[in-house]
């Protein structure tokens, strides 16, 4: 996604072979900190995502915004590696401890690592990454997307204050990949689900559909979308058609249905 909040092809991971990201010249060109993490724990949230928990000695002083992620050094057999980026889902600084949630897509080296780490393991990361958080100056909020946008979603809504206005158009499995925000007091969260069922990700239909009708208060508000690459342009462009500002929608495709992120 470019800094203007358009859609843009997601780049290919990178094979790491043989190195770490603790890269000299990849944390300055990122300024983002050095993570070595150790996994803690590694439990199913639903059906189609696992969390797993991580923790470092450089967690306590991380400074990181609602929608932010890592990316980590993924290991992909043998001295390979590869890049896959994951949304902070919560992190306890008293704790020293990370929670991310993946999404089991496919049988990529991430949804592997995902299903198999183990307390123990060590993997590295730099972080926190990302421009697209909650927007301090909007009066409502909008997000939408299929099931590897919940994570930023809700790590975004429940960092909304006293007052928050929010509504949630998201797209998954079924019934139990359901999951409820921990919102503060006086936030108003409307969340709007949809079930594909046996069909694969990706298609448009239900999240399109659902914002060509989904009310848009009145007021500055800003719109968050985040999923498959074509989708996601299929949804802006709605919103788009229907009076927004390019400047308050904030665009991010994860991934690019039938183009793996790297070798399987």
């Amino acid at each position: 996604m470019g800094d203007d909040g358009t859609v843009r092809p997601t780049r290919r991971s990178v094979d790491v072979r043989g190195s770490t990201l603790e890269n000299s010249a990849l944390v300055a060109r990122t300024g983002a900190s050095a993570l070595s993490l150790t996994v803690v724990d590694n439990v199913a949230l639903t059906p189609s995502m696992r969390r797993v928990r991580l923790a470092a000695t450089e967690l306590p002083g991380l400074a990181h915004r609602p929608g932010q992620d890592l990316m980590l050094a993924v290991p992909a057999g043998g001295d390979r590696h590869y890049r896959r980026r994951y949304t902070i889902r919560r992190l306890d600084r008293a704790a020293g401890v990370v929670d991310l949630d993946v999404v089991l897509h496919g049988d990529g080296p991430g949804a592997r690592w995902a299903r198999d780490a183990a307390a123990g393991d060590r993997i590295e990361a730099l972080g926190p990454r990302g421009k697209i958080t909650v927007d301090p100056d909007a009066r409502w909020h909008l997000f939408a997307g299929d099931d590897s946008a919940l994570p930023a979603t809700l790590a975004m809504v429940e960092a909304l204050g006293d007052g928050g206005r929010a509504t949630a158009v998201l797209e998954v499995g079924g019934p139990g990949d359901e999951q409820e925000p921990d919102v503060a007091l006086g936030v108003v969260v409307d969340l709007r689900w949809g079930h594909r069922g046996d069909r694969d990700p990706g298609h448009p239909g239900f999240l399109v559909d659902a914002l060509g009708e989904v009310p848009l208060p009145e007021g500055p508000g800003r719109a968050y979308l985040a999923g498959e690459l074509a989708v996601v342009a299929a949804m802006r462009r709605t919103l788009l058609g229907r009076g927004l500002d390019p400047g308050q929608v904030s665009s991010k495709p994860y991934w690019r249905k039938g183009a793996a992120n790297a070798a399987q």
